[in-house]
């Protein structure tokens, strides 16, 4: 296995396209399709469907993308370490992330880390929950931001809390439920997260509220195309409030009876003045005194 067909593996799972892909990595259409060929026959499963019309991803396809990602990168760093008259070594840490607002909350802590270190190199991985947690078993992450779990067993030995967040309803501005003093979500259409990209806080929202019947369920693939889904009025949701997450156009409303969940870092035990321990102090420091906006929001 080699860069080069990694690199043509993920630029076909990009585009879909075999022409596409060697435009992308500048070789020719046979050369991407040998190059796809001999990884399938040295990884022993195939990475696409193809026919004349269409080429799709397998499931072993979608599985390996995360690793092939992970193998280019480390392989491109390497190359930056060696080939680059560096003074000072770089200081790295690799984070995962299952969606954008964990990735928002990290932001803040990136900026202080930054300042304090202008060689500080974060590598930003954002993944569903299991595979984040091999990619931190095999040592390829060494934290990952998160809403606590009780139910799911994660690869990490430590958990740092960094602030509550409490469960919510959501829902358009203009919705009928904004400003009711009692909530009944009897026949509205309820979108839910895909279980794989679904926090259990958002699930146990879902429960309280009343699961509602097959048909009338929507099915959104991550919490950003289900407050999109909620922003159109195709339905309201629940999720919990994280930081910076905040919609001017979305109505945030508390799920009385569900106690607040924890966002915080999940990571393998650090050692003391390495980059990530440093990065998981700053963090503390930071969320320490954070505070939502909850005053601004109702409750069911």
């Amino acid at each position: 296995m080699n860069t080069t067909q990694l690199e043509c593996f993920l630029a076909v799972a990009e585009t879909l396209n075999f022409s596409k892909a060697a435009e992308m990595v500048n070789i020719s259409q046979p050369a991407v399709s040998h190059q796809i060929s001999s990884l399938e026959a040295e990884l022993g499963v195939r990475l696409f469907l193809r026919t004349n019309k269409s080429v799709q991803l397998t499931k072993e396809g979608l599985i390996f993308i995360g690793d092939a990602e992970t193998i280019v990168r480390t392989a491109m760093n390497s190359i930056h370490r060696l080939s680059t008259n560096v003074k000072e070594k770089k200081r790295t840490v690799a984070i995962g992330v299952h969606n954008q607002y964990e990735l928002d909350a990290a932001v803040p802590v990136m900026n202080i880390i930054g300042k304090m270190y202008p060689n500080f190199e974060p590598e930003i991985t954002m993944m569903p929950f299991k595979s984040l947690d091999n990619l931190l078993e095999e040592n390829k992450l060494q934290i990952i931001f998160a809403i606590k779990s009780e139910n799911e067993t994660t690869k990490a030995e430590c958990f740092t809390a960094l602030c509550e967040c409490p469960v919510m309803l959501i829902c358009r501005k203009d919705d009928e439920l904004s400003g009711r003093k009692s909530i009944n979500i009897n026949g509205r259409r309820v979108i839910l997260i895909k279980r794989h990209k679904c926090p259990d806080a958002a699930m146990e929202g879902y429960m309280k509220l009343g699961m509602p019947n097959n048909s009338n369920v929507l099915l959104a693939d991550g919490c950003e195309a289900a407050f999109a889904m909620v922003k159109a009025g195709l339905g309201v949701t629940a999720f919990p409030m994280m930081p910076y997450m905040n919609d001017s156009e979305l109505e945030y409303i508390r799920i009385d009876g569900l106690a607040p969940v924890l966002l915080g870092l999940y990571s393998k035990k650090l050692i003391k003045g390495e980059p990530a321990f440093e990065f998981v102090t700053e963090a503390k420091k930071f969320y320490k005194n954070y505070r939502y906006p909850i005053d601004k929001t109702k409750a069911v």
